[in-house]
């Protein structure tokens, strides 16, 4: 088939290997006098299994699109891959990209088997080209400069990706990336999304030539994270928080995730040491979050009366949210008078029970230690927190109310001699 051809040219949502009235439905095809292949050529052959193009150069948009049942395909120097040539090609694993590749489009490898991704010759990997291929586990892209619109969205199975100097990270690049949590950024990093990532290694640092944040570009509302960013990019973070829904009817319907946060040390530019923290929220009303983005100054400080006035009278209801800010700001006092420090000391002492029971529910040995090293938790039963420690399995928590106990059980007085 195809012997003496040089293009195979196809129609849109048209298959040339598939035929009505045959009694054969083809599933393997042979391409090697073919240079050129069109557009859509194969769109749609549901029954196509291999295929052989190794003098094929250029393959343009669609020309695969929907073969479902394709599983091996045999390059030659391909040097132009069209906008979803491969896109939803299910089965198919390419365990390696031809190197003569250098002109790729939008989408070309989505919804596809391939495991592993090596583009380090790119500098640019275009939108959406890898978008839900839930196998892919590894990609090299060390040569980008850019990453296009959720070019690895969905790639649910994605563990590691290696970067080089890159630049730009586009809008939900990694998003929901389950499996991916980078614990470093590149340097040379100027620019990240809008919905960047689905989750980061807590404490990851945001580098300094960061010019951009996107909003929420270190994952969803609903799962917390902590980060580190520098002092000279704090006014640029406000984009983070800024609204992205539209309309009132939405507004109504929308329910606010309080209990989701972010944590963000703000570090000083020269020496690295912490210059503030600030414990905030991802999602709040339309006027907490009109405050919040007022508290950022062009000259790259932060107004924290807004959390100690605006956000602990607007969180009346949501006691977990006041609790943790009520901690944080006791253990980053940055800019707080003493008046209020006197208010979040006593609101925790009334509630002391509550927050450290949180805090051994979420691990948080250190909201723990502060509770007991500043006497916050006089009035906690320290046999029934171990208990509740034991059953929850927080180990830390447990090992260290265990040596809290063991502290208050010692004697005061001197020994006794005949002891």
């Amino acid at each position: 088939m195809f012997r003496n051809a040089r293009k195979c040219d196809g129609g849109r949502r048209r298959c040339i290997c598939e035929k009505q009235d045959s009694e054969t439905i083809l599933k393997h095809i042979d391409l090697r006098n073919v240079s050129h292949i069109g557009a859509y050529a194969f769109q749609e052959c549901t029954s196509l299994e291999t295929v052989i193009m190794s003098n094929v150069s250029v393959i343009e948009k669609g020309a695969f699109e929907f073969c479902r049942s394709l599983k091996s395909v045999t390059f030659g120097e391909v040097t132009d891959i069209g906008d979803s040539a491969f896109s939803y090609c299910a089965m198919l694993d390419i365990p390696e990209i031809p190197r003569s590749l250098t002109s790729i489009g939008s989408g070309a490898f989505s919804h596809t088997a391939i495991q592993r991704a090596d583009f380090h010759w790119f500098g640019e990997i275009p939108r959406y080209l890898f978008g839900c291929c839930t196998s892919l586990v590894y990609a090299d892209i060390s040569g980008a400069v850019s990453i296009g619109e959720g070019a690895f969205s969905e790639c649910r199975s994605m563990s590691f990706v290696r970067f080089g100097d890159l630049e730009k990270i586009g809008a939900k690049a990694f998003y929901r990336c389950v499996s991916l949590e980078p614990a470093s950024l590149p340097e040379t990093l100027t620019e990240i999304g809008d919905d960047a990532f689905d989750t980061v290694r807590p404490g990851i640092v945001v580098p300094g030539s960061v010019r951009y944040v996107g909003r929420n570009c270190f994952g969803p509302v609903d799962k917390r994270k902590s980060i580190k960013i520098y002092q000279s990019t704090l006014y640029g973070f406000r984009n983070y928080f800024r609204e992205d829904r539209k309309g009132t009817e939405e507004d109504e319907e929308h329910f606010y995730l309080w209990e989701s946060s972010i944590d963000v040390s703000v570090l000083d530019d020269m020496t690295g040491t912490e210059t503030g923290f600030l414990p905030l929220y991802s999602d709040l009303y339309p006027a907490m979050r009109s405050a919040l983005l007022d508290a950022f100054s062009p000259d790259n400080t932060f107004d924290y009366s807004v959390l100690d006035t605006v956000f602990v009278s607007e969180m009346r209801w949501n006691m977990k949210g006041k609790d943790r800010l009520a901690i944080s700001r006791l253990m980053h006092p940055y800019e707080l008078s003493d008046l209020t420090r006197m208010e979040y000391c006593d609101y925790i002492r009334r509630h002391s029970k509550r927050i450290a029971r949180w805090a051994i529910w979420t691990g948080a040995v250190d909201n723990l230690a502060f509770l007991f090293d500043n006497d916050l938790a006089e009035d906690v039963n320290i046999t029934e927190l171990i208990d509740y420690s034991i059953s929850v399995s927080a180990s830390e928590c447990t090992a260290f109310l265990l040596e809290k106990q063991s502290e208050s059980m010692c004697y005061s007085g001197s020994i006794p001699d005949e002891l």
